[in-house]
């Protein structure tokens, strides 16, 4: 009788002890999502990249391409300036952005998504000494394809004293499409910038 006593005293002791410990662990872990960037371990297929290819149509008020314009990714500045001409997009482009005429293109870039339903936003902003600078925004969501085409048309205004950097830079989205099937890039042509959380 004895030794069945103290047999359940130790099997109660050893439940308390557990549980104390599961709620200790659930309560300092936070989750299963890493306060850091987002980032769960636990899931095999993640993260995951989309790579990006950004094109800017850059221009003045009157339409005309503004060359030697700085661009903005993610609050970084881009090597690349804007070109003086505007180019039309060929073969390697989605066919229906085909012709479309365009100042900056760079495929440098790639959002990270950390877990399912996540997305990225990020802001692409131009500027140039003499006009108002423009801003787009872009969003990337966990359901689109790792080929990621986005463009936008940035307009300039110069600075003329009666309008003012609000009124001049309304806000936008920039469009964004998934290549088109069987797209490939060019060997080498790899993404080097990374735009978020790892």
């Amino acid at each position: 009788m004895r030794q069945t006593s103290l047999l359940s005293g130790w099997w109660v002791g050893m439940t308390v002890l557990l549980a104390l410990a599961t709620v200790m662990l659930a309560g300092c872990s936070g989750g299963t999502i890493d306060d850091d960037d987002g980032y769960d371990p636990g899931l095999i297929d993640f993260p995951q990249y989309r790579n990006l290819t950004i094109i800017l149509r850059v221009i003045d008020q009157d339409g005309d391409p503004v060359g030697g314009a700085s661009v903005w990714v993610d609050g970084q500045e881009a090597i690349e300036t804007t070109e003086n001409e505007l180019r039309p997009l060929g073969s390697g482009y989605p066919r229906e952005w085909q012709g479309w005429l365009a100042n900056w293109v760079s495929d440098g870039y790639r959002v990270v998504i950390n877990y399912p339903n996540d997305s990225d936003e990020f802001d692409i902003r131009v500027g140039k000494t003499g006009y108002w600078a423009d801003e787009t925004s872009v969003v990337i969501s966990d359901w689109e394809p790792d080929e990621i085409f986005v463009r936008d048309v940035m307009v300039l205004e110069e600075q003329d004293g009666w309008l003012t950097s609000a009124e001049a830079t309304e806000p936008h989205k920039a469009e964004v499409i998934g290549a088109d099937a069987g797209f490939k890039r060019a060997p080498g042509s790899e993404p080097t910038i990374t735009i978020g959380d790892e």
